[in-house]
């Protein structure tokens, strides 16, 4: 009986490590809500910092990926574009990420699909991560770190580093993000959790005028599950 209690007790505090472990790789949008049902930061401002945080190790060419809620058959090309710190991203493909791969969708080769892919995405290269100084969980259960406010912490057990991005939607009504790091051979090797990624969809007043009104929303909803 003591042994299958101790085994019992061993596994309840291996959950309890593994709840609040920090990931290799999260997302986090200043200012924004986290929502969760659909377990993300949502910000409903087209102009935002999307915040990318790398841990535990040092991480080389962190990709981030753009995912867009539109239909296959709606080329957003020449209509919707994200500028990332001064640089415009407004080629998308169609298919899953990360771009190097084929267009269909691989287990090993590609991010999990997750209610997002196959969609019309772009990626952008955030450079590589060090151990810069303590960092923590932006998911927010029961409490979380916002680095936009307390930058890096000193009491933090775990060594990582953030970097800061300015971003600025035009022409899309939902872009949704995605961390993540590939190997050698363009494998998947980290991503940020579901639970540690972000979003923009603007108010339902504001999707109006793009044109998708309460069609945006249910795109988002679609896609977050």
């Amino acid at each position: 009986m003591k042994k299958v209690l101790l085994f019992s007790g061993l596994l309840f505090l291996m959950g309890i490590s593994s709840a609040y472990a920090i990931p290799n790789l999260q997302l986090f949008i200043e200012g924004a809500t986290y929502d969760t049902e659909d377990e993300s930061w949502v910000t409903t401002s087209s102009t935002f910092n999307l915040y990318v945080i790398g841990a535990n190790e040092a991480l080389s060419d962190v990709r981030i990926s753009m995912a867009l809620a539109y239909a296959k058959d709606e080329d957003p090309n020449g209509t919707a574009s994200v500028d990332v710190g001064g640089t415009t991203y407004d080629t998308w493909v169609y298919g899953y990420a990360p771009i190097m791969t084929a267009g269909t969708w691989d287990n090993s080769d590609d991010l999990p699909k997750h209610g997002i892919f196959p969609a019309w995405y772009t990626e952008f290269s955030a450079g590589n991560f060090g151990l810069v100084g303590g960092v923590g969980n932006v998911m927010p259960e029961p409490t979380y770190w916002d680095p936009s406010t307390e930058g890096y912490l000193a009491g933090s057990k775990t060594l990582g580093q953030y970097k800061v991005f300015s971003i600025s939607v035009e022409g899309a009504a939902f872009v949704h993000f995605d961390a993540y790091t590939v190997n050698p051979d363009g494998s998947i090797q980290y991503f940020a959790p579901f639970s540690h990624d972000a979003s923009f969809i603007p108010e339902p007043g504001t999707m109006m005028l793009f044109g998708f009104g309460a069609l945006g929303l249910g795109l988002y909803r679609r896609f977050k599950k």
